[in-house]
């Protein structure tokens, strides 16, 4: 990965944070000088390591089994449900 500095065309500064494949994963706000896209930049290098993952696409509400997604049973009555399991009672691999 590499950090781009480049001129806006307001004058300012801002910084692109590009793939080791070219594609930008980041871009920074404007900057009034390139010493503060630079400063700014330098931060990033120093902190991002050290970064917390939110995730925000999985429920708050503690998932319980529900008779839907529980695996099904692999016994009838205690007995091994052969008809799941294979006629050799070996399971499908």
């Amino acid at each position: 990965m590499k950090f781009l500095i480049a001129a806006a065309d307001t004058g300012g500064y801002r910084f692109t944070l590009v793939g080791d494949d070219d594609q930008v994963i980041a871009t920074g706000r404007e900057y009034a000088d390139k010493a503060t896209a630079l400063a700014v930049v330098a931060d990033l290098m120093g902190e991002v390591g050290g970064a917390a993952i939110e995730d925000r696409t999985e429920s708050t509400e503690p998932a319980g089994p529900t008779a839907s997604t529980a695996p099904p049973s692999r016994t009838v009555d205690g007995e091994p449900d052969l008809a799941r399991i294979g006629r050799s009672g070996i399971p499908p691999v």
